[in-house]
Formats: structure tokens, sequence, C-alpha cells
């Protein structure tokens, strides 16, 4: 939603009016609903008190929210297509026992840490590595490697 649909929405769920919210923010009536209809916007001091007097985060009041979801949904697509990757490379390991896990889990966490190393050396070799998306690939990895020993743990 937008910043003026988030602060009608805001505003109604509390109960005020326009004129009610304008004089707690100390704003001239038409001020505010200049805010909430698209034809104005407030300073960066009144954002915050918009947010305060609403009792929200300015993520809320200014959508950011569903940008945040949208990371979080690509992420946890990404992490679901190593879950896939894994099961068609290695299978079912029901057979594995917790101590092959741990190890499992330990080799993961040590790609993850030498990705960082690398990635964050303070030399030239930094652009010849993988960078940033052998980091992240590294985490999806550990994090499907943990995703699939849950669900081992749930299905015992």
């Amino acid at each position: 939603m937008s910043f003026q649909e988030n602060l009608k929405y805001y505003r109604e769920k509390v109960n005020l009016s326009k004129a009610e919210l304008a004089r707690l923010l100390g704003l001239k009536y038409t001020t505010y609903n200049n805010y909430e209809v698209g034809t104005g916007e407030p300073k960066s001091d009144i954002f915050v008190k918009i947010a305060d007097t609403l009792n929200i985060s300015l993520d809320d009041l200014l959508g950011r929210k569903e940008q945040s979801n949208d990371s979080l949904i690509k992420i946890r697509n990404k992490v679901m297509q190593e879950v896939n990757k894994q099961n068609r490379q290695w299978g079912d390991e029901s057979e594995l026992t917790p101590h092959q896990w741990l190890g499992l889990i330990q080799e993961e966490v040590g790609e993850i840490a030498q990705a960082l190393n690398e990635t964050y050396l303070p030399n030239k070799t930094k652009a010849k590595l993988g960078g940033k998306e052998n980091i992240q690939a590294e985490i999806y990895q550990a994090a499907a490697l943990l995703i699939r020993f849950s669900e081992r743990i749930e299905g015992e």
C-alpha cells in the first residue's frame, strides 16, 4: 500500500478523524488532508510524529513491510530450490546417524566461513573469487541441509 493508503488505514484503525489526527500532530486540517489524499508530502520529522502518534513503525507507515516480505519469499524459494536439489542429489538420508548429520552441517558452516574469508580478503585475489553470490549460495545450501535434518528429526 502507498503512504496515503497506510495513513488513512492506520488513522481509521485507531478511530481518529482527519481533524483529530491533524490536531494531535499540530497541523492544519488542510495540511494533513493533503498528506492523506496525496497532494502533499510531510517532512521527515512529521513522518516520525505521525508514526509515533499512531503507535506504528515507520516501515508500516511507509509500506516497507511488503518489500521485506518479497525479499523473504525470494530467500525461501532459493532455499527450497536447494532442498529439492539436495534431495535429488543425495536421495533418502534416513539411515544417517545424528553424528553424520552433524558432520554435514559442520562442513556447510565451514564452507560459509571460507566463502566469507575469501570474499573479504584484504588483497587482489578477492576479485577472482565468488564474492557475495558465493556466500549466499553457501548459506542457502546450509539452510537447506538444516531444513532436511529438521524434517528427519520430525519424522522420527
